[in-house]
């Protein structure tokens, strides 16, 4: 059937303007990236809302709205905003995967803000949502399919995951369905996060701590004397090198 000029002019500003959407997307994405690099949240927040206002199925802006929203989160006094909020970016992420199953991002930041929430409550009160955590950061790493910050970011969410569940006694554990928590893993997972993202205060201080748990001081002090010294670049870093300072005088 022959379509009539004014449909085929339709059907074609339709397209270009589908495109345009798009595109505008992608670029609001890369902004919030930078945002995001510059500590700057809250400004970051606003252009991931914009990018969603463009296209609210993005899979891209969704993960990016869940990460951001686990940011503000962290910076609320209120536990029980904070929690709402932390269930907001859990949101977001399911969202995000009901768009695009294979998501290496959404699952990530699932697992930050599920990882958050059971912190909040106890992680020993919430079993099931400890074991989503674990298991959101594995698909994240078989999955691949991201860049090196994001899948260093699963493997420390395993690894810290790992370290905080094995704190308890395996026989505590069992009946709760986390008997799986295991030391030498939480090294490990936590050794590939460096790895694959050097000087991130965030991971330097985490493994110093695992370090110290398995009775290993010296090189545990080694790494927390590096911190001070390391550039922040995360909202919270700052804070992060106090606790280091600490971290050493209990130490020493």
């Amino acid at each position: 059937m022959k379509l009539s000029v004014a449909v085929r002019a339709a059907l074609l500003a339709l397209f270009l303007t589908a495109g345009t959407v798009y595109a505008d997307v992608n670029t609001l994405c890369s902004q919030f990236d930078s945002q995001i690099e510059a500590l700057d949240v809250r400004g970051a927040k606003q252009t991931i809302d914009k990018a969603l206002q463009e296209d609210p199925s993005s899979c891209q802006a969704l993960y990016r709205l869940s990460r951001v929203l686990v940011m503000l989160s962290d910076q609320e006094q209120d536990e029980n905003k904070r929690i709402t909020m932390y269930n907001q970016a859990v949101d977001a992420a399911n969202k995000a995967l009901q768009k695009n199953s294979s998501c290496m991002g959404a699952y990530v930041y699932r697992a930050a803000a599920s990882g958050k929430i059971a912190l909040t409550k106890g992680i020993f009160s919430v079993g099931a949502v400890v074991t989503q955590v674990r298991d959101d950061a594995t698909k994240a790493i078989q999955l691949h399919n991201d860049t090196p910050q994001r899948l260093a970011a699963a493997y420390y969410i395993l690894g810290r995951t790992h370290l905080n569940v094995q704190r308890k006694p395996k026989f505590v554990r069992l009946p709760l369905g986390l008997g799986w928590g295991n030391y030498d893993e939480a090294l490990q997972y936590l050794s590939k996060a460096r790895e694959l993202r050097k000087d991130f205060i965030m991971f330097e201080l985490e493994y110093a701590r695992c370090l110290a748990e398995g009775d290993r001081e010296q090189e545990a002090l080694a790494v927390a004397r590096r911190i001070s010294a390391l550039k922040p670049l995360e909202p919270g870093d700052q804070k992060r090198q106090q606790e280091a300072i600490e971290f050493i005088k209990d130490i020493e």
